[in-house]
């Protein structure tokens, strides 16, 4: 297995959006990870998984960033990889895809036309199937994000940029599992322009999606573009943090919440902008 490990990505308090919504407010800096997000989490405990279960190549459909994150760890390993995105991908996205020079399959269609492909094919050819809704090792590797918050922090309210649920859910049953009940909040962008990564809220692991926001008493928040685009100026103004348009959605959601003296809110910021440079230079500037 690769010794490149993701763990222990910064908790920091952000100062500027502490005091202006007068609570304690804290990122979970992903974008720290070795290819800039938080699926490289996910991807270690893949190759894990299926090294043991003796499988000699994995594949993904993906939006971009965890088909970079699983070429990259694959390359690591000397595996075979297969990645399957649609015509639509962005192309910023696949040129970091095509570095690690996985085998890429280009769908025609959008992303739920390359999940039933995938499905498809990877089923048929022995390929192990790392995508959402087929892989329990994908909720492991979000699992030890809400192990490293609930060490450090008992937040009131965790709230994580949200399209299939994997990373939510894992990072719930990270702090369950560690004694805490934080209020879960998925915060989605079901028609955007700018957040890729969590466009459409496909919900591919909707059982487990569906029991995190029941037992957490957690709720979704649907963001726009224009409140994306905001808080991720003031993310990079502010406080330095230059995240990927997606990341900013957790704390695009802290408007829409009933906040009270003494919370603490934890957001995940789970990708670096400085990968995806037209389009944080189209964003920054509408």
């Amino acid at each position: 297995m690769t010794n490149v490990k993701p763990e222990n990505s910064p908790l920091k308090k952000l100062e500027y959006f502490s005091k202006l919504f007068k609570i304690e407010v804290y990122g979970k800096l992903e974008l720290f990870n070795p290819t800039g997000s938080h699926k490289d989490r996910e991807s270690y405990e893949v190759l894990k998984d299926a090294e043991a279960k003796g499988f000699n190549a994995v594949g993904c459909a993906s939006t971009g960033n965890a088909a970079i994150s699983l070429a990259a760890y694959s390359f690591m390993k000397n595996l075979k990889c297969h990645i399957y995105v649609s015509e639509k991908v962005n192309p910023e996205k696949l040129n970091l895809i095509e570095m690690f020079h996985p085998e890429i399959h280009v769908v025609k269609g959008n992303y739920e036309d390359a999940i039933r492909k995938s499905n498809e094919e990877m089923r048929i050819m022995g390929i192990y199937n790392a995508n959402p809704g087929k892989c329990k090792a994908k909720i492991i590797g979000n699992m030890k994000i809400g192990f490293e918050i609930a060490e450090k922090i008992k937040p009131t309210y965790v709230i994580c940029p949200t399209n299939n649920g994997t990373h939510i859910s894992g990072v719930w049953l990270g702090l369950k599992s560690a004694g805490l009940k934080p209020v879960m909040i998925a915060a989605v962008a079901k028609e955007t322009k700018v957040a890729d990564s969590i466009a459409g809220f496909h919900k591919l692991e909707g059982k487990i999606l569906k029991e995190t926001l029941k037992e957490s008493e957690g709720f979704i928040v649907n963001v726009s573009d224009e409140e994306i685009i905001e808080t991720l100026r003031l993310l990079v103004k502010k406080e330095g943090i230059i995240a990927e348009p997606a990341s900013a959605a957790p704390l695009a959601t802290l408007n829409r919440i009933e906040l009270n003296p003494g919370d603490i809110v934890c957001c995940t910021i789970t990708g670096l902008g400085l990968r995806l440079p037209k389009t944080m230079k189209r964003v920054l500037f509408l």
